[in-house]
């Protein structure tokens, strides 16, 4: 503010404090000095708000950055794991569309149903097998009908073996 006080001489200082004097007199003299002072406070204080503003603006700005970068680092965590899924479920599609474009060129429905026959051939043997092994704890707990439990049981068998045949076909 008082800069130029900085690059005037003192000898300057009491020429144009003299002038004063002579121009505006004695009686004026402190109050002009008075209003020099208030003028100068007045700047004072409107630069000080002035740069508490700038201040205040900036760290509003800044925690606005602040913000906005936490914002876009949840979204990017959020968005990561959706990506990821949405690809392996790109591929696997992928995969299955290759997998059943090779059944079909390799021999179409007949090709299809010999990779279906085998695992419905284990199925039923595990379901014979399972089927025989009941019927025989039925047999050996109750003792007197073994014959007929026996007949009952390989009746059982075949009239499950036709539906499952016919299903192949």
């Amino acid at each position: 503010m008082l800069l130029f006080i900085n690059s005037i001489a003192g000898s300057e200082i009491v020429i144009i404090l003299l002038f004063v004097l002579i121009f505006f007199g004695a009686k004026s003299i402190p109050g002009m000095a008075r209003g020099l002072g208030k003028g100068i406070r007045q700047i004072k204080d409107a630069s000080q708000d002035i740069q508490d503003e700038i201040r205040k603006t900036t760290t509003d700005m800044q925690r606005d950055l602040n913000v906005n970068k936490a914002l876009h680092d949840a979204k990017n965590k959020l968005e990561a794991p959706i990506k990821d899924f949405g690809n392996d479920l790109k591929s696997s599609a992928t995969d299955v569309h290759k997998n059943i474009n090779g059944i079909l060129n390799d021999g179409g429905e007949n090709s299809i149903e010999k990779t279906l026959e085998e695992p419905v051939k284990g199925f039923q043997k595990d379901i014979n097998s399972a089927t025989t092994e009941i019927n025989n704890n039925i047999n050996s707990s109750s003792g007197n009908n073994s014959k007929n439990n026996a007949e009952q049981a390989s009746k059982d068998e075949s009239l499950k073996r036709k539906p499952d045949q016919e299903n192949l076909n």
